[in-house]
């Protein structure tokens, strides 16, 4: 009887012993799976902040590309009309390189369509790389929405004015403008840094954006006298 016993319990210990050891791997893939969402969200907040970074600066090119052509059309003096059309040319180009760059990279952003959609790209995956895009992400329709929203405002604004004070409501518009673009390229050039081909493409902007800045300003000042 005793001897029966002892079989028992040793049976019961190895169950025991088994499950402690199930137990055990199990909590091990519970661990490495929750790592695994925390990188994937990790992964994808990054991926959704490349996002809006490059939308941002698709909606600065393509407001300065509104307001060139209503330079283009209504200033009054062919100096600042032809800075206009430098101005059209420039952001035409620097869209148009941030374009290329983002197919490159596979990436869908509204603001560099024709259109006035405010939906940007989808993600990207699953193991929480979705889900971490999703969660930046929120939002960024409302936002490309209200900033198409202000340009329209502020064209508008200066279709009302004509002659000499539309010219010089203008270039006051375009310098503040490029001083605020100056700052989105800062902001990219220090959070990209690593990134060889997106840093040339942005000092390649900064450089044309510095340029344009102290135009206006040159012209600003002749405008004046």
């Amino acid at each position: 009887m005793g001897k029966t016993n002892w079989k028992a319990q040793a049976v019961t210990a190895a169950v025991v012993t088994g499950l402690m050891g199930f137990a055990a791997h199990a909590n091990d893939e519970s661990k490495q799976d929750k790592q695994s969402m925390e990188q994937g969200k990790a992964v994808g907040e990054a991926a959704g902040k490349r996002v809006q970074y490059v939308g941002k600066l698709a909606v600065f090119n393509n407001r300065q590309i509104k307001l060139a052509r209503l330079g283009e059309e209504q200033a009054s003096d062919p100096r600042v009309k032809e800075f206009a059309t430098k101005l059209r040319e420039d952001h035409e180009k620097s869209q148009e390189s941030l374009r290329t760059w983002a197919q490159n990279k596979k990436m869908e952003i509204s603001a560099l369509s024709d259109s006035n959609q405010t939906s940007e790209a989808q993600g990207t995956g699953g193991s929480g790389v979705q889900e971490g895009y999703n969660k930046k992400m929120e939002g960024s329709g409302e936002k490309l929405g209200k900033a198409i929203d202000e340009t329209n405002a502020e064209i508008t604004k200066l279709q009302a004015k004509q002659g000499p004070e539309f010219d010089k409501a203008f270039l006051t518009r375009i310098t503040d403008d490029q001083k605020k673009g100056k700052e989105i390229l800062k902001e990219g050039r220090k959070e990209y840094k690593n990134d060889a081909s997106f840093l040339a493409l942005l000092s390649d902007t900064e450089t044309t954006v510095s340029g344009n800045e102290t135009q206006a300003k040159e012209l600003e000042k002749q405008m004046k006298k």
